[in-house]
């Protein structure tokens, strides 16, 4: 079968690879023209504009290892090859922790630490060594072919290509809506706001990190930040806030940033001069969203023999780190499916249900969270429910993960989606040992600030850039 990919990203390429083992032939069309670079260096500095986020951090999660090995081997060693480390659960635990011990299970909760432009030169040298692949850049795709109701291929700058599926993986910048207009298709999607934007920058290392964590972060209010290791000694920071907060606007001078970074304890220590350097500015992301797609209407595909995986279908907060993950799991799904179903109508009710099962349940979590943490940020009041969950993550689920293995354990697999949105709340033994912290929050001792309050933090950055 001959399968049309728009888009060579972690979705486009990953889905390519699984077709192509299963058989098929794909041809991969990317409208950046981009050859491949030397180095994992080098190919930081690609220049892909079609895809702006891949100079931010990146949370390769567990779900995507395991992904990689068991179906990309080849793939997962070659990153590894490239200078991508694996770190486990049991690497990363606080020594407040005393039970060690493993259990059933414990091999599957392992994180990739990597940058993205690392990622996608590995899936693309995978791509390009295997005969079934054919990837085409520099190509741009104009229109969709269609006849009685079927998309038969796209019209591209480069000419027709004729394919018995099309999948769009072009992630967030999707023109899917436009091009299905154009065929007289409407597309219906479900949207909201993230409410924050994002600024990130990478460093490398000059020796040993200060810290074995693959990713660490926290929420001040104010304020949201990350570390992401990458690979070859190379880690990210993020700082998150409220897209309308005009008085954050100024981090994303590199000097406002950098004094941002060393006002927070858990990211100083990452920033002093002797333990790493800059290697790159800082970049901006806005305009975030949560978006779903909607490819059937009353029970029925909208289209037949167009479908589309990762953002250009289901996309939620980057700030989660979930989309390259389950960008790589919806093309592998889509693989999946077509070994299953190659009638066109059968096949899109059979991956609908796999999109609504797999990914639909985080773009309702992002959204719910979201939302309430722009209820947050804005002062207003939360609703009952809404309260008593926020305040069971932040007195009865995290204080027992510092204690508890087992609870670490679920919030782990919770966070590298490896069990649903729901679990650690629907597990009644967990949330036994949930409320019992919960319970006892006001004898607890206070927890440590994870950083300044917002005036403090201000005039720490203010007086750090002045000097």
């Amino acid at each position: 079968m001959r399968i049309a990919i728009v888009g060579a990203g972690v979705a486009g390429l990953g889905a390519a690879l699984a077709l192509a083992r299963d058989g098929n032939d794909v041809v991969v069309l990317e409208r950046d023209a981009t050859p491949l670079p030397e180095t994992p260096d080098e190919a930081f500095e690609w220049k892909r504009r079609g895809a702006p986020q891949v100079r931010h951090s990146h949370a390769f999660l567990a779900r995507m290892r395991n992904l990689l090995r068991d179906r990309l081997p080849d793939v997962r060693d070659d990153l590894l090859k490239a200078g991508a480390t694996e770190v486990a659960w049991g690497d990363m635990l606080v020594p407040t922790i005393e039970d060690r011990s493993p259990k059933a299970g414990d091999e599957d909760l392992v994180m990739l630490c990597c940058r993205r432009t690392t990622f996608e030169w590995v899936l693309r040298h995978a791509a390009l060594r295997t005969d079934r692949v054919e990837l085409r850049d520099g190509v741009t795709v104009t229109g969709l072919q269609s006849r009685n109701g079927r998309v038969t291929g796209v019209h591209t700058s480069g000419g027709g290509i004729d394919a018995e599926f099309v999948l769009d993986a072009t992630g967030r910048p999707s023109r899917l809506p436009d091009l299905l207009r154009d065929i007289d298709v409407h597309l219906r999607e479900t949207r909201s706001p993230t409410g924050i934007v994002y600024l990130s920058r990478f460093y490398r290392l000059r020796d040993a990190a200060p810290n074995g964590q693959a990713f660490n972060g926290a929420d001040l209010g104010y304020l949201k930040y990350a570390i992401f290791r990458g690979d070859n000694s190379t880690f990210s920071i993020t700082l998150a806030y409220a897209s309308d907060d005009e008085e954050m606007k100024a981090l994303r001078a590199g000097g406002m940033f950098d004094a941002a970074t060393r006002a927070i304890p858990a990211i100083a220590e990452w920033m002093s001069p002797e333990v790493s350097e800059p290697i790159s500015g800082v970049l901006y992301m806005g305009g975030l969203i949560n978006r779903v797609r909607q490819f059937l209407a009353d029970g029925e595909p909208i289209v037949l023999g167009l479908h589309a995986v990762g953002d250009a279908s289901v996309c939620t907060n980057p700030l989660y780190g979930r989309g390259c993950s389950l960008g790589l799991l919806h093309g592998v799904l889509f693989a999946d499916t077509l070994r299953k179903h190659t009638e066109p109508r059968d096949f899109a009710l059979a991956f609908d249900d796999a999109t609504q099962r797999e990914l639909v349940p985080w773009y309702v979590a992002s959204k719910q969270q979201d939302a309430v943490n722009m209820k947050v940020q804005r002062g207003e009041e939360l609703s009952d429910f809404d309260a008593f969950v926020r305040s069971l993550i932040q007195d009865g689920l995290f204080p027992a993960a510092r204690v508890h293995a087992d609870v670490s354990r679920a919030w782990f697999r919770t966070f590298n989606l490896l069990t649903k949105p729901d679990a650690l709340i629907t597990d009644p033994d967990l949330m036994r040992v949930m409320l019992e912290f919960y319970n006892e929050r006001e004898s607890r001792p206070k927890p440590d600030l994870m950083g300044p309050p917002r005036e403090e933090f201000m005039a720490a950055v203010a007086a750090g850039q002045e000097q």
